[in-house]
């Protein structure tokens, strides 16, 4: 005999699934209560989620203006300042890259800052973009500048042709030949060695300008201060 032919035990397994239907329903509501939203709830929450929102403002597409110029800082007036100073003045006005030159062109370089003072200045003090290079012509303090400032830029080879050097120091003579020629001095004003290149100033040379480079270059020089013959 099976149980569905049986009242008793049909009625026992009709009473356990209700039982489960029970226990089931007690534990969604639970469920529904700790989340603290119904199946209606939730249902709405999902289609406003889902549904545009009307009220919030649209995103805009413009990108921010550029600058019109770049950042610009005020150049000092550097001229007749002792170069440390004048340096520290320049660099603390936003001026980063700052050179310095003989402008007696004998091509001297500048270890002790405080030595030299100014005597131009390339551009002029004024408001200018920091990027700008700053260059100052320089002498030491007991010398005067120079009327006019000498070639700071030193002879240049081209097309293996000789440069003009007359005028210019020993020492930017050298420099300008290095790796091309050898250089020989020779002292016009008598017999005296030629140890400190820079105290020295080209009177003529050998080849002339325009020739071929040669090997060997021969120059003719005084002093400073001097009269070439």
């Amino acid at each position: 005999m099976t149980w569905w032919r049986n009242p008793r035990q049909r009625l026992g397994v009709i009473c356990a699934v209700v039982a489960v239907l029970v226990i089931v329903g007690l534990v969604h509501r639970d469920r529904a209560e700790r989340t603290g939203s119904t199946p209606a709830e939730g249902a709405r929450v999902a289609a406003t989620a889902a549904a545009p929102a009307e009220s919030a403002p649209a995103r805009s597409t413009t990108l921010p203006a550029k600058p019109s110029s770049v950042p610009k800082h005020v150049l000092p007036d550097l001229v007749g300042a002792d170069f440390q100073q004048a340096w520290d003045g320049a660099r603390r006005a936003g001026y980063r890259f700052v050179a310095s030159h003989d402008a007696g062109g004998r091509g001297r370089r500048q270890f002790v800052f405080s030595n030299w003072k100014v005597c131009d200045q390339s551009p002029g003090p004024g408001p200018l973009a920091t990027g700008l290079r700053v260059d100052l012509d320089v002498v030491r303090h007991d010398e005067k500048c120079p009327a006019a400032t000498a070639p700071t830029a030193e002879p240049e080879v081209v097309d293996g042709r000789m440069p003009d050097l007359n005028g210019r120091s020993l020492t930017v003579v050298r420099r300008a030949l290095r790796g091309d020629t050898h250089v020989k001095a020779r002292d016009l004003g008598g017999s005296r060695l030629v140890l400190i290149e820079t105290h020295w100033l080209v009177c003529t040379q050998r080849p002339a300008q325009g020739a071929p480079v040669s090997d060997s270059v021969d120059v003719g020089v005084v002093k400073y201060g001097e009269h070439c013959p």
